[in-house]
C-alpha cells in the first residue's frame, strides 16, 4: 500500500509538470526539504542498484508503455556526453554550411590570389601598353621633325670616301647613296644644298668623287655641283696652328713636299703681302680646304692667304699693313682667352701698347708670347727666360707687339682684333686652363691675386701646366 500511494504521489507530480509545461509556466523549483529529485537531475543521478532499477523500469513500462515515468513528459535534451562519447564541437552555420570550411577557405584565397594577380597584370598591361604609345609618339615627332628640319653634320668630316656617280642618276638617288654611305646625315639636306649652290648649272655629272664620311652637306654639294669629277684631296687646318705645324699638315694631306712650302712660305711677296710681312705666320687661315691631286704648293698656300684677306675685308680692314697688325693681335687673342672674351682682351692688350699707361708702359707681358720664341708649347718658363732680351717674342722685355703673329687666328678672333671693347683693364690671367677661366684687373695688385690663383691651380695640375 505504502509503495503503491508512492507511485500515486508520482504520477500526480509528473501530471502537474506536464500541466505546468504545457500552459508554459516553466518547471517548477523543489524546496530544499523535498526529497524528490525530478527532471534531468533524477534521470542523470538514478540509483545504479539493479533491484531497484529493475523495480522502477518495470513499473515505467508498465505504466507507460515502457517509458520512464520521470522523463517522459520533459523536453528533448541535448545528448549526454560521457568519458566513453566524445564531444564533438557544433560548427557555426557558414561551416556546417561549408561556407568557411578548411578547403573552402583555401579556394576562397587562391580566388582572391588569383584575382589580383589579374588585376596585376592588367595594370602592367596598361601601363606597357601606355609607356609604348608614348615612345612611339615621342620617335614619331622627332622624325617627323627631323624630316622637316634634319640635323647636319657639322664637319670638317672624317675618312674619305670614293663615290661614283652613275650615268642617269639624278639628284634623289644620288643623296639617298650618300645618306647610306654615311656621307651626309639627310638625303633632303643634300637636296637643299644643290638648289642654294651659287652654281648656275646645277647638275652632278658622271664619274668618281672624292668626299668625306659626314661632311656637311654643303660641302658635299660644292664638290659634286657642275664639277667634272677628279681625284682631289683635303686639308684641314685648326685655329691657333703655327706656320711650321700647318705647313707640316699640308704636306701630309696633300703629298706636296715639306721643303717646297716652306721655301715659299717664306716668301709672302709672292702672295701680294707687304714688306712688313716676313712669312705668312698668321696667314694661313683655319678651315677645311679641297684641292684637285695636281695643285702646285702655291696654289694651295695662295687659297688659304685669300681667305685670310676676305676675313680682314669682311671686318672692314682692306689695309694689309693695318691687316697685318690685326692678325698679330688676333693672334694673341686665340692663344689667350675663350671667344666669349676677345673683345674684352683686345681692349685690354691695347690699353697695355699705350706706352703712356703708369702700369705696364707699353709692355704686353704675355706668357704665349714667350713661349712661341722659345719654339715650345708649355706655358711654363724660367726666370732667366722672363728676363731673356735675346728672345725677339719676349713681351716682358720688348715693348710693343710680336714681330709677327703667334699662330693662325680665327675668324671670329680677328673680327675681335678689329673692334676691340674700350675698357680700363691692363692685366688678365688665365685661372683654369682646362675651362679657359680668365679674370681681369686694372691694377696690378689685383692680378697678383688672379696670378696665386693660377699658380695654386698649375700646382694641382701638374700634367697641364
Amino acid at each position: 500500500m505504502r509503495e503503491e500511494a508512492r507511485q500515486e504521489r508520482q504520477r500526480e507530480t509528473h501530471r502537474a509538470l506536464y500541466e505546468s509545461f504545457a500552459a508554459g509556466q516553466g518547471l517548477p523549483i523543489a524546496e530544499p526539504s523535498t526529497p524528490e529529485v525530478t527532471g534531468l537531475d533524477h534521470y542523470l543521478n538514478a540509483p545504479a542498484d539493479p533491484e531497484t532499477a529493475g523495480d522502477t523500469n518495470a513499473d515505467a513500462a508498465g505504466d507507460k508503455g515502457g517509458q520512464d515515468t520521470h522523463t517522459r513528459f520533459l523536453p528533448t535534451l541535448a545528448p549526454v556526453h560521457t568519458a566513453q562519447t566524445p564531444i564533438v564541437e557544433p560548427q557555426d552555420s557558414l561551416h556546417s554550411n561549408g561556407l568557411l570550411g578548411q578547403d573552402d577557405q583555401e579556394h576562397e584565397k587562391l580566388h582572391r590570389k588569383k584575382t589580383r594577380r589579374k588585376r596585376n597584370l592588367v595594370m602592367l598591361a596598361t601601363v606597357l601598353i601606355f609607356a609604348l604609345v608614348v615612345a612611339g609618339s615621342f620617335y614619331f615627332i622627332k622624325s617627323l621633325v627631323k624630316q622637316f628640319n634634319p640635323d647636319d653634320y657639322p664637319g670638317p668630316g672624317g675618312a674619305t670616301v670614293e663615290f661614283t656617280v652613275e650615268d642617269g642618276q639624278g639628284l634623289g638617288v644620288i643623296s639617298r647613296k650618300l645618306e647610306d654611305l654615311d656621307v651626309i646625315s639627310n638625303d633632303k639636306l643634300l637636296i637643299k644644298a644643290v638648289e642654294n649652290s651659287k652654281q648656275a648649272n646645277k647638275v652632278i655629272h658622271p664619274g668618281t668623287y672624292l668626299l668625306k664620311s659626314q661632311m656637311p652637306a654643303a660641302d658635299a654639294a660644292e664638290v659634286l655641283v657642275d664639277n667634272r669629277p677628279g681625284k682631289v684631296f683635303y686639308i684641314g687646318l685648326k685655329a691657333n696652328l703655327r706656320m711650321n705645324a700647318a705647313l707640316e699638315e699640308i704636306a701630309k694631306g696633300s703629298g706636296l713636299k715639306l721643303a717646297d712650302l716652306k721655301k715659299l712660305a717664306n716668301q709672302p711677296e709672292k702672295f701680294g703681302l707687304p714688306d712688313s710681312v716676313p712669312n705668312l705666320e698668321g696667314w694661313l687661315h683655319p678651315g677645311e680646304y679641297r684641292f684637285a691631286l695636281d695643285s702646285t704648293p702655291k696654289e694651295v698656300l695662295s687659297k688659304m692667304v685669300r681667305a685670310t684677306k676676305d676675313t680682314l675685308k669682311d671686318a672692314g680692314i682692306s689695309d694689309l699693313d693695318k691687316g697685318y697688325r690685326t692678325l698679330k693681335v688676333a693672334s694673341i687673342l686665340q692663344a689667350e682667352a675663350r671667344e666669349k672674351d676677345y673683345a674684352t682682351v683686345a681692349g685690354a692688350i691695347e690699353n697695355r701698347l699705350n706706352p703712356a699707361n703708369k702700369e705696364t708702359h707699353g709692355l704686353l707681358q704675355v706668357d704665349s708670347a714667350v713661349i712661341y720664341g722659345l719654339n715650345r708649347y708649355s706655358l711654363q718658363f724660367s726666370q732667366a727666360e722672363r728676363k731673356d732680351a735675346g728672345n725677339k717674342y719676349n713681351t716682358y722685355v720688348h715693348r710693343g707687339l710680336t714681330p709677327t703673329p703667334i699662330g693662325s687666328p680665327a675668324t671670329s678672333a680677328i673680327k675681335a682684333a678689329a673692334n676691340p671693347q674700350e675698357n680700363g683693364y691692363y692685366y688678365w690671367v688665365t685661372v683654369n686652363i682646362k675651362t679657359g677661366e680668365t679674370k681681369f684687373a686694372s691694377s696690378y695688385a689685383e692680378h697678383q691675386q688672379n696670378q696665386a690663383e693660377f699658380r695654386a691651380w698649375c700646382q694641382q695640375n701638374s700634367d697641364v701646366c
